[in-house]
């Protein structure tokens, strides 16, 4: 499905006006980030738990915003502080509370 749309793109934008740096940027995020990272984060949610994991992959917005801050200066609003502080919050809230299976209660 998308790829008819990146072609269209492609041709109308100019992937010819792209430069080496950028097929080299495209080239990492595509065989490092969405490639090689998917074996480590499957190896994580196999010894931590799909479960807790996921609950725990809720913070990485929260810790993209710090870096992007701290480290390539971007502004960072009030609002996107307070809402991920409260998705902060809720995923802490849900690793602390257990279901109880039935008969144990």
């Amino acid at each position: 499905m998308t790829l008819p749309i990146t072609v269209v793109s492609g041709v109308s934008a100019g992937f010819a006006k792209a430069d080496a740096s950028s097929w080299l940027g495209f080239g990492y995020v595509t065989v490092v980030s969405m490639f090689l990272g998917f074996f480590a984060w499957y190896a994580g949610m196999a010894r931590g738990g799909v479960a807790k994991v996921g609950q725990v992959q809720l913070a990485q917005p929260i810790l993209t915003l710090v870096w992007s801050a701290l480290l390539l200066h971007e502004q960072v609003g009030w609002i996107t502080v307070a809402t991920a502080i409260v998705v902060l919050t809720c995923v802490v809230w849900t690793q602390r509370e257990r279901v109880q299976p039935f008969g144990n209660g």
